[in-house]
Parts: structure tokens; C-alpha cells; sequence
């Protein structure tokens, strides 16, 4: 690349031709002095910062990007070019292109945001370019799909005081290696937080960020999915696979609803995070753990250890830095603000008249962040292009269908809950019992409960220990 030679007059004046390069050639484009200080910005910079230009403009990129790439430009003297991070919450791809003067001086730089959001992009490899059986740009769109579920603190909106410690006590753990675990209700933002999390933490994508639903995975393929196995382990294993504490590497796994883990499970993960090192199913390698452990759940851990299906130790090991979400309903006065950011989100221009914000503002939202954000999309899809506001009775609507179907599930949903956390205590018992050969005081140890406590549930759900024993 040919080196940009300009002048400090060049840069405070642009020229007509410069200028509508950086309105119509990149998403979001701007010139920087040697300090880093922001001289001129595109229209579209304000999408990108959030800010008007007018304060933009005299500011310094850290200030507006703390993952800048200026740094590096000024050490080396060459472009950046292709560099992939998270800018305000949207992932970007990004060049920074060095200006010099007639003595080679750098006297600032050219900074362009080539993709806002990977979507488009990743649109664009759908549509014209991508071949799924180039093994090259199946890399480039795993790295892209990865980067797009990508979320930074700023992401966990909020001008509650309780949101505001939250954020901050998130920026001093991402300094940590503790394992941490966050605490909350279904939908209040438990994913964003431990992304957000490692974001801080990493800001180059060689470390990644793997998340594994543990409730998603039937208890019997859960171990292989954390820890891989190698050829031959079992039946149907023809290959090596890698688990995702090995894939996770030295970046972050997210185990998220950890209450509803076995207790199998438990006792290998309590062995992992204690001992720092895993070996695959049927392998004898000992792999070291390098992966920082986030932990998520929606479930009340106090009463699960007190009846005996959640370990004390597992606890205890998981909560060295422990967070707690507060639902909607507990910070009321950030429902409007959450409001105008997924209306942003959808790409609508509308808005909610000030009857149907009360009606936002006074609704418990069970489902709390992430229902209200449905309703927002919702509406945003089904209203008719010609409604440029939404009323109270929009609003209500939703809301009543939701109301509606929620009566008329909840005693079937009662009762199958009823049914289900029975079976799987039995289950969990069980499982302990038959991995220990029905000796009492392993299982117990086990489950985490003491000797008594097993019996009392062996004699509720009617195991025959010496029959199964057998």
C-alpha cells in the first residue's frame, strides 16, 4: 500500500471529493490527529457511537472505542486493516490507514468501519460467495456467526443503581480467573452479562467464548460434550472429538442453568474445577483447564442444597464471585429506555405513545428483558406501515394473549413440574446409587447429603437397594 501523504491543513479541511468518500464508501469513517483526537466524522458515526458528531468531534478514539487499533498504528507506522472487535455493543470490521506529511511524519490516521454489524456481511457470503465445502469460508463464517452472538457490558442496558454495580463489579471480575456465577430470573440478561464478561476480559477473538445449555443436553451425552472422547470410547465413536472445555481453550465456557445439573455431573465437575484438568472418554491424556468457568442459573440453589440435589461443595466452588440479576419488575424506571433500544434493534422509526409506556412501565413481565424485547419486535413486525406510534391498546393486546394462554396452561404446567422434579430427584438418586454400587455413604457423598437424608429418600421413592444391588 502506497503511503497517504497530507498535510495538518489537508486533514482540519477536507475536500469535497474526501468527504464523500467517507459518507458513501464505508458503513462509518474518521480522521484522527497524532494524539488520537477526533477531527472529523461521517453522518453515519453517530449509528455507531451513539452520540451526535458534535460530540464526537474533539474527543479521543479510546474514549469511543476502547479496543481502538490507533495504538498499534502509531507503535508500527502501518495500517490495520481487517480487524475484528466490538465497537458500542456491534461488531465491526475495521481498517485504520496512517496519514503522513511530506517527511513521513504520522500526523494522524484514517479509521473506517467497513461492516456495521456481520450480519450484512454474512448475508452477503450467503447469497454470493459463500461454498460450504471450502473448508476457508466455512472458517470465515464461523468466526463471523461467533462474533455476531458477541455482547459487551454496555449491551446490559440500564440506569438503575443496582445495573450500574452490576456493570461495574463485571469490569473488575473480567480481571479475575475466579470462576463466577450469575443468579436470576429467565430472561433478565444472564447470557449478556457472562459474554459481556469475557468481551472485557478479551478483546482479540483467539479467545473464545463457548456456552453449553445444560439442560439442553440429555444427562447421558452431557460428559462428552464437556469433555470430548477419543476413537473408540464407545459405540458409534469412529472419530476424536474435542469437548468444550477443551474447545474453550484459555478464553470462557459459560454453563448456563447449572441448577439442573446431575449428580453424576456434579461430583466429575466439583473433580475438574478442583483439580484443573479433565481427561477425554476414554482417553488417559490428562488435559490441563485453562477456560475461565462463568456458571448461570434461574434456580433457587439454597433450597435445591437443602433437599439434597445440588452439592454445598459445587457451590461454594462455582460462587467465588457471585452476581444476582434483578428482575424487570424491580427496576421499572429502565423499561423505556430498554423500549427505544429494541425499537433500534428492529430497525423501526415508530414509538410507544405515553399511555401505552405506563402500561410497560406497571406490567410484572414475568419473562422479564427478554419478553418485553418480543413485544417490541413483535409489534414492530405486525403493525401496519402506515402506524407510526403504538397505543395502549396495541400494548394490551399482547399483553392479554399472553395473560390468556398463561391461565390456560398453568395447572397442566403445575402439575407436569410437580411430576418432573419428583422423577428426577428419584433419577438423580439412582444414578448415584448404581455409579457406587449402592454404597450408602458414597452415594450420599455424592448427591451431597448426608447418610440419613439418603435413606429417607430411598424409603419415599421405594428403591430396593439390596434387589437393584444385585
Amino acid at each position: 500500500m502506497e503511503k497517504i501523504i497530507t498535510s495538518q491543513d489537508e486533514m482540519q479541511n477536507i475536500s469535497p471529493l474526501l468527504k464523500g468518500i467517507m459518507e458513501f464508501a464505508f458503513d462509518e469513517s474518521c480522521i484522527m490527529d497524532k494524539d488520537g483526537y477526533i477531527i472529523h466524522c461521517s453522518e453515519s458515526s453517530p449509528l455507531i457511537w451513539g452520540r451526535p458528531n458534535s460530540e464526537s468531534i474533539g474527543r479521543h478514539i479510546a474514549e469511543l472505542d476502547s479496543a481502538s487499533p490507533y495504538p498499534e498504528l502509531l507503535a508500527t507506522g502501518k495500517p490495520v486493516l481487517g480487524k475484528l472487535h466490538i465497537i458500542n455493543g456491534m461488531t465491526c470490521i475495521t481498517h485504520m490507514i496512517p496519514l503522513f506529511n511530506e517527511k513521513e511524519e504520522i500526523i494522524g490516521a484514517f479509521g473506517v468501519i467497513v461492516f456495521r454489524g456481520m450480519e450484512k456481511l454474512k448475508r452477503l457470503m450467503r447469497d454470493q460467495s459463500f461454498d460450504p465445502d471450502d473448508p476457508s469460508s466455512q472458517k470465515l463464517y464461523n468466526q463471523l456467526a461467533r462474533a455476531e452472538a458477541s455482547y459487551a457490558l454496555s449491551d446490559f442496558i440500564g440506569a438503575d443503581p443496582e445495573i450500574k454495580r452490576i456493570r461495574e463489579m463485571c469490569k473488575r471480575f473480567a480481571r479475575e480467573d475466579y470462576p463466577v456465577l450469575i443468579r436470576g430470573e429467565t430472561g433478565c440478561g444472564k447470557e449478556i452479562l457472562a459474554n459481556g464478561i469475557h468481551t472485557e476480559r478479551f478483546q482479540s477473538s483467539k479467545h473464545p467464548f463457548v456456552k453449553i445449555n445444560c439442560t439442553a443436553i440429555p444427562h447421558t451425552l452431557l460428559e462428552s460434550e464437556l469433555f470430548g472422547y477419543e476413537k473408540g470410547a464407545f459405540s458409534g465413536a469412529y472419530t476424536t472429538k474435542r469437548g468444550k472445555f477443551e474447545i474453550a481453550g484459555s478464553g470462557t465456557i459459560l454453563l448456563d442453568e447449572i441448577g439442573d445439573l446431575d449428580a453424576s455431573m456434579q461430583s466429575k465437575l466439583l473433580r475438574v474445577i478442583e483439580e484443573k484438568e479433565f481427561e477425554r472418554l476414554g482417553g488417559n491424556t490428562i488435559i490441563p483447564l485453562r477456560a475461565r468457568i462463568i456458571a448461570s442459573t434461574n434456580s433457587n440453589l439454597e433450597q435445591k442444597m437443602a433437599e439434597g440435589q445440588f452439592r454445598e461443595d459445587l457451590y461454594y466452588r462455582l460462587s467465588v464471585l457471585e452476581l444476582t440479576i434483578p428482575p424487570l419488575r424491580r427496576r421499572r424506571e429502565d423499561i423505556v429506555t430498554l423500549v427505544k433500544h429494541f425499537l433500534k434493534l428492529a430497525g423501526s422509526q415508530r414509538n410507544f405513545s405515553s399511555e401505552a409506556l405506563e402500561i410497560l412501565k406497571t406490567y410484572d413481565w414475568p419473562g422479564n428483558v427478554r419478553q418485553l424485547r418480543n413485544l417490541v419486535t413483535k409489534l414492530s413486525i405486525m403493525a401496519p406501515e402506515d402506524i407510526n406510534c403504538f397505543t395502549a391498546e396495541d400494548v394490551r393486546s399482547m399483553l392479554n394473549k399472553w395473560e390468556i394462554k398463561k391461565t390456560q396452561s398453568a395447572e397442566q404446567t403445575g402439575q407436569q413440574l410437580m411430576s418432573r422434579s419428583i422423577n428426577a430427584e428419584k433419577e438423580r438418586v439412582m444414578a448415584a446409587l448404581g455409579e457406587t454400587g449402592y454404597c450408602i455413604t458414597a452415594a450420599a457423598r455424592m448427591l451431597g447429603v448426608s447418610r440419613n437424608t439418603l435413606y429417607n429418600k430411598i424409603r419415599k421413592y421405594k428403591i430396593d437397594i439390596q434387589k437393584s444391588a444385585k
